[in-house]
């Protein structure tokens, strides 16, 4: 047998056939491996230090804030053993409303005023529901007004050493944009478009052949992520799934953040869900609406307020409900099915403001609709109309019962305004995005006019702009709006 034909396991045993026959790594794999877990363990540690130091800074301003007004007076005095509980539940809320997550999270004031919102209805109900802490009304307002300006003034402080720090180089994360000129160019601009990113782009590499102003191609992204020590790969471009895996496994093996721009980059009218369909790592793209936290705050507030009207406003709805019964014949209030969130049915109450069976004259009337495209109905100095539903209608008391909706969970106080169900056939796919929240009492359309705007697709556009920007301070403004729009009856018929 020739020395060609040896067996390789043989030829294994041989020094100098060995280093013929086997081909080393150009690596260590346990190296290998020391590296990326260091690298993730090194964004593990900076997201943990942005937090816990944002959490810090924040727990002292505010316990410096209660203790000065706990200083200011001997009433006060006594919550200052409290210091401790209160600065725990306003960091609470504030995390509750994602005052805390990387970018615009943190710097969000609305957030910030938010939490200081939800933190002082928390504090409110201790001292009422029972007296649990001995915090009086006034130690509250300037809790929440001195607490807010505080933490604002704090991460504006924050934001300031944050960005000196990445102007010299420090702390700054190496990125690679894999793309052409023009897709470099565009992600490029959408992050200096903040000038707190902690992102130093060192250049961007062609999918295909090489650009002169490209670090390199596909090919070359192994040797210059090592040689850039780039911490990041940003895919701006649409890969072939070839292409793909091997950018994925470039970055997967040596423990480096892989980011996949959306084509769509820019847009502002959908949020990105990542998810899996099969094998398949995809990116889902829905409507902008309320996300889990969001929701949780929504209806917490939603309970409270409903509850205290419904208590403090039972004599008031006692007499309307005896002047309907004396006005005309039939129920006190009127009952109908209206589409809620998600297409569900739900019952809508309401004082009764028409004669009895009013609805079964709808299509008589169908030729004075004010509103002339197709999605709801509306008529003007409506024949139906009671005396005494002239009056609830003028002023809006007819919609006091859906207070019990609300309870219920088929309604929220602010939002879109329910849609009836012979509406729903009519409706075109932008519409449905009224359906992704719960329908509420008032909301954008009530506040900017009401009937005096006829035009349907306009209502739509208000309530999905409302459903894409929703903060507790936006619901705030819609709610002191609409005292002032039911005491003027501007639109009400």
């Amino acid at each position: 047998m020739s020395p060609t034909d040896t067996p390789v396991r043989e030829r294994a045993r041989i020094p100098g056939a060995a280093a013929r026959a086997i081909r080393f790594l150009p690596y260590d794999v346990r190296l290998r491996r020391e590296i990326t877990h260091r690298r993730l363990a090194i964004s593990l540690v900076r997201r943990c230090l942005r937090v816990v130091s944002l959490h810090l800074m924040d727990g002292l301003l505010l316990a410096g804030v209660v203790l000065f007004l706990t200083g200011m007076d001997a009433r006060s005095a006594t919550a200052r053993p409290y210091t401790p509980a209160i600065v725990a539940i306003i960091l609470l809320s504030l995390n509750a409303l994602s005052a805390y997550d990387p970018g615009d999270g943190r710097r969000d004031r609305k957030r910030l005023f938010s939490g200081v919102v939800l933190a002082l209805l928390i504090l409110a109900c201790l001292v009422a529901f029972p007296p649990v802490l001995p915090l009086g009304h006034d130690f509250l307002a300037w809790l929440g007004a001195l607490g807010f300006v505080a933490l604002a003034i704090g991460r504006k402080a924050a934001d300031l050493a944050v960005r000196q720090v990445y102007a010299r180089g420090i702390g700054l994360r190496r990125a690679v944009i894999v793309g052409s000129l023009d897709e470099a160019g565009r992600t490029l601009l959408g992050i200096r478009d903040d000038r707190n990113v902690d992102q130093f782009v060192v250049g961007h590499v062609t999918p295909a052949e090489a650009d002169p102003t490209a670090l390199g191609t596909l090919d070359d992204l192994p040797r210059l992520v090592e040689e850039h020590g780039v911490q990041e790969v940003l895919v701006a471009s649409a890969l072939s799934s070839h292409e793909m895996d091997r950018v994925t496994g470039t970055c997967f093996d040596r423990g480096i953040a892989l980011l996949v721009v959306p084509s769509v980059v820019g847009s502002t009218q959908f949020l990105a869900e990542s998810t899996r369909i099969g094998g398949c790592a995809v990116l889902r793209l829905h409507p902008a609406r309320l996300e889990l936290p969001a929701l949780l705050i929504k209806r917490g507030v939603d309970v409270v307020l409903a509850g205290l009207a419904l208590l403090l406003l039972s004599p008031v709805i006692a007499l309307l409900a005896g002047a309907i019964k004396l006005d005309s014949p039939g129920p006190v209030f009127f009952k109908q099915k209206r589409v809620g969130l998600g297409g569900r049915f739900f019952v809508m109450w309401k004082f009764r403001s028409m004669e009895a069976g009013a609805e079964h004259r709808e299509k008589d009337l169908a030729h004075l609709n004010i509103y002339s495209e197709r999605g709801t109905f509306k008529v003007k100095d409506d024949p139906r109309v009671t005396r005494m539903g002239r009056v609830l209608r003028r002023t809006s008391l007819d919609e006091l019962p859906q207070l019990l909706n609300v309870l219920l969970g088929d309604m929220s106080i602010v939002g879109p305004r329910p849609a009836l169900i012979g509406d729903i056939d009519r409706y075109q796919p932008h519409h449905f995005d009224r359906l992704t929240v719960m329908p509420g009492i008032t909301g954008p359309w009530q506040v900017s006019g009401r009937n005096l705007i006829t035009d349907f697709e306009t209502i739509v556009q208000m309530e999905s702009a409302y459903i894409r920007d929703w903060s507790l301070l936006l619901d705030l403004k819609i709610m002191v709006r609409t005292v002032g729009v039911v005491v003027s009856g501007e639109g009400a018929y």
